[in-house]
């Protein structure tokens, strides 16, 4: 008797989040069946002794080709190699990161130059509201760019988004008060910097499963770059061509690399999509059959709007009551977003207000991202080949805290003890942030990435809101106010380390596993 056991992930509800189970069928010879209906309870006894070897071994075979046991999606799908498709999106989804997320992780460097040469008559706090702003948009906009990127793929979102945010860094150019770098460079630049940088991340889920942490780590590198070279512009040419002409030339960098990216990258949305072209082909049918040129706009136009519906009507936050565990995970998250934007804008007005030079405040920048460079790789790598997403996660995590309680808080009045910590964060940083999109693509269905994606950013946007000018309220200027900054940001590393343990263990238990 030949009994085969086919491993197939469970499609029976593909709006369901979260893991779910493996289902495992049998098929008989036809001889077999003879003998079944000779002999039944022989058969069964036979079936469940073989079925369960069978399980065995197929357990063991997806622990070794999978990060977990959990497959939300047919393995088949992906090609999960270095073919050249695969390979020149991931080209391009680098290069995009460098210019959507540059001005992102350089924060610090334009609140710390605004506040002391533009708007000087405005406080710490009201300044923070740029940039808290900014990243509500930036990281709650793909909410929206992600439910986009699913339906309509990653081209569409990612053209409108460099056009917006191109749009948005040239009036920042030009402001000159408060309200305006709100409308500019918060708002516009905000919202444009979502539409690109989400569907980027997102395009790569499409190509790689077992390896998707390590290339998402890879092109977050991008961001990482991008946050070495906006840096070291500005602390070049403020003082030589001023602070118009260095934005406007970041502005024409993220043009450049965005709109490279936007050329390279491709997705397979249709794929994992498939009442999609069904859609397309009815609307075709439609429009063929119709005669009358005003009754096709008027066709074109009503499907616009009902597609249009259809987005913001699949804009639910049900994952938050279906899927405990990415609940969970994304409170945690949380706490990383915090710590990671405070501090990424904090740190130089922390070392000015320490006595520190300009100049010197601006390298601790340039030290932070590029040691996230290697902490978006190197993690994610042992990541997908032996320690898991949320093991590494958890490590990650405690190397955050560590660094707070060894480094920052007893020794942050010394330059050195600053460069030190930069290094140390920065690593583990660029690692959260790398692992984030891996950790939330592996609890979702692959159709419904962009969605899980923007529902997490979406939260963790609205800590950004309110985070950062908490912080600037915190911090008002003084050198003890920076310190109880200190303090208040180590406590937040502290809950994301201890959430990030209980996230593991709804995903994996108590046992030492690869998870």
């Amino acid at each position: 008797m030949n009994t085969s056991t086919t491993i197939t992930p469970n499609e029976s509800n593909p709006q369901e989040y979260g893991p779910q189970p493996i289902e495992l069928t049998t098929s008989n010879s036809k001889d077999d069946q003879h003998n079944v209906n000779n002999n039944d309870n022989c058969l069964n006894e036979n079936n469940h002794s073989i079925i369960t070897r069978s399980i065995t071994r197929s357990t063991t075979t997806i622990s070794h080709q999978s990060s977990s046991l959990h497959l939300l999606d047919d393995p088949s799908k992906f090609p999960d190699g270095w073919n050249n498709r695969a390979m020149i999106t991931l080209f391009g989804s680098f290069l995009g990161m460098i210019g959507s997320l540059g001005y992102v992780n350089s924060g610090g460097v334009i609140q710390s130059y605004i506040s002391t040469n533009i708007l000087i008559n405005d406080s710490q706090s009201s300044i923070g509201w740029i940039f808290s702003i900014y990243n509500f948009f930036a990281f709650g906009g793909i909410l929206i760019s992600g439910i986009i990127f699913d339906k309509f793929g990653c081209k569409i979102p990612i053209f409108v988004g460099v056009i917006i945010m191109f749009s948005g860094l040239l009036a920042t150019s030009f402001c000159h008060s408060l309200y305006q770098f709100i409308l500019a460079y918060s708002i516009l630049a905000g919202l444009g910097t979502a539409f690109v940088f989400g569907p980027f991340v997102a395009c790569l889920s499409h190509y790689f499963l077992h390896k998707r942490a390590l290339v998402i780590g890879i092109s977050y590198t991008g961001g990482g770059l991008g946050g070495v070279i906006y840096p070291l512009m500005c602390r070049s040419l403020f003082s030589k061509i001023g602070y118009g002409w260095t934005m406007r030339i970041g502005a024409f960098i993220s043009l450049f690399c965005c709109g490279i990216g936007w050329l390279l990258v491709s997705d397979r949305h249709e794929e994992f999509s498939p009442d999609l072209e069904k859609k397309k082909k009815k609307i075709n049918q439609e429009i063929t059959t119709t005669s009358s040129n005003n009754s096709v706009i008027d066709r074109v136009e009503n499907e616009f709007i009902s597609i249009i519906k259809e987005i913001f009507h699949s804009i639910d936050f049900k994952i938050l009551y279906k899927n405990l565990l990415f609940t969970v995970l994304v409170f945690g998250l949380l706490f990383n977003g915090i710590v990671f934007l405070i501090s990424i804008v904090q740190l130089p007005s922390y070392a000015i207000s320490h006595g520190f030079s300009e100049q010197q405040s601006y390298l601790l920048l340039v030290v932070f991202n590029s040691f996230s460079i290697p902490g978006r790789i190197i993690p994610s790598y042992f990541a997908d080949q032996g320690l898991g997403r949320f093991n590494t996660f958890c490590l990650i995590n405690c190397f955050s805290l560590i660094a707070f309680v060894v480094i920052w808080l007893p020794f942050g009045n010394h330059l050195t003890a600053l460069f030190i910590f930069a290094g140390c964060f920065g690593f583990s940083s660029g690692s959260v942030l790398s692992l984030t999109a891996s950790l939330v693509a592996s609890i979702v269905k692959t159709s419904d990435v962009g969605k899980g994606l923007g529902t997490a950013f979406f939260i963790l946007s609205i800590a950004d809101l309110f985070g950062i000018p908490i912080a600037g309220a915190i911090a008002s200027g003084s050198k003890q106010s920076y310190n109880n900054l200190v303090y208040f940001l180590t406590a937040c590393a502290a809950i994301g380390a201890i959430v990030s343990f209980i996230s593991r263990y709804l995903y994996g238990g108590f046992n030492l596993n690869r998870v």
